[in-house]
């Protein structure tokens, strides 16, 4: 059994708990969060995305209790001050949402756990980052700090991997557009980004993504040769990535869609999925995939200039990839 704490109770923590609640070979053992456990508690319940919780819960007494487990749920947020040792923790997911140097990170470690998975950027480079499918295999036993990526990471570098062996990729230009998210402003509210101080219901607000440098990473041969910015756009959930493909051989629609419906079937089964219909942000609600496909978005100009789409849910594609991480770092180091 692999034992879990949470770092982080927001979106991407209550995803993995829930995903979590009905396993028993990944069990989560303790939550930390410094807000409210009622409010905690109340948002678990009740998801305006997932819908209510499956499952009977209460937070009483530090602890969570659900299908007849008692799980420690601390609001201690002081580096260092939970035990994760003590509580049997394997890994912990660092889920805060907030980017943190290593000796940040480190503190997991100092405090018993075995390994950190991140799912947000960290300030300074962790052991490795894995995305599920495309390089799980690059992980030692000696890993301990572990990025999850990124989600547009984890929807574009399937499609990079399959056109590139087919094709070849001179560079590619993407355009992550993600539904809002709670880092920003429901109304005008001042922030340091000023962008970002504008009201995310109302606006499409242009932003950096640093999943570029991320994907060159992926794909050494790609160095320099990617780049991309991401928009916030006001719908709730459902978002996608737009990704322009400059190949090195001539290609054609019914090329580039039949590469990706054999390789997601091959080399992506649960990861990517192919679709052929008419599908719109709403239709990728809880997917667990990391990429739905949109075939009959596939454009190309000139013979090698090709436009794909990839579809995305916000956060639970991204949180299973975190859990199947987590199921891969036990095997790598023994522990199942």
């Amino acid at each position: 059994m692999i034992r879990v704490g949470i770092n982080g109770f927001g979106r991407i923590g209550r995803n993995i708990f829930r995903i979590l609640a009905d396993r028993e070979d990944v069990m989560v053992t303790a939550v930390c969060d410094p807000a409210n456990p009622a409010g905690l508690e109340y948002l678990l319940k009740y998801d305006t995305i997932l819908g209510r919780f499956p499952h009977e819960l209460r937070v009483a007494d530090g602890h969570l209790y659900m299908r007849g487990r008692q799980i420690v749920f601390s609001s201690n947020a002081e580096r260092g001050a939970m035990k994760w040792g003590d509580l049997g923790v394997d890994v912990v997911v660092e889920a805060t949402g907030k980017s943190q140097t290593r000796s940040e990170l480190e503190a997991h470690l100092d405090a018993g756990a075995k390994y950190v998975v991140l799912c947000a950027p960290p300030l300074e480079a962790p052991d490795k980052t894995i995305i599920m499918g495309i390089n799980e295999s690059a992980l030692s036993k000696d890993d301990r700090i572990i990025s999850n990526a990124s989600i547009t990471a984890h929807c574009a570098a399937p499609v990079i991997k399959l056109l590139s062996e087919a094709f070849g990729i001179e560079r590619m230009y993407f355009t992550s557009v993600h539904a809002y998210t709670n880092d920003q402003r429901l109304a005008d509210v001042p922030a340091n980004d000023l962008r970002r101080s504008r009201a995310a219901s109302l606006n499409i607000i242009p932003t950096e993504t640093g999943s570029a440098k991320l994907l060159e990473n992926l794909f050494p041969r790609l160095e320099d040769r990617i780049s991309g910015l991401a928009l916030k756009v006001p719908v709730p959930n459902g978002s996608l990535v737009d990704m322009t493909f400059f190949t090195e051989r001539e290609v054609s629609v019914t090329a580039v869609n039949e590469v990706v419906r054999t390789g997601a079937a091959a080399q992506f089964p649960g990861l990517v999925a192919y679709s052929e219909d008419p599908i719109v942000s709403s239709d990728v609600k809880i997917s667990p995939y990391s990429c739905t496909f949109d075939s009959l978005a596939t454009q190309v100009l000139d013979g090698k200039i090709v436009k794909t789409l990839g579809w995305f849910d916000n956060g639970w594609g991204y949180a299973h990839r975190a859990v199947e991480l987590m199921s891969h770092i036990a095997k790598v180091g023994g522990n199942s």
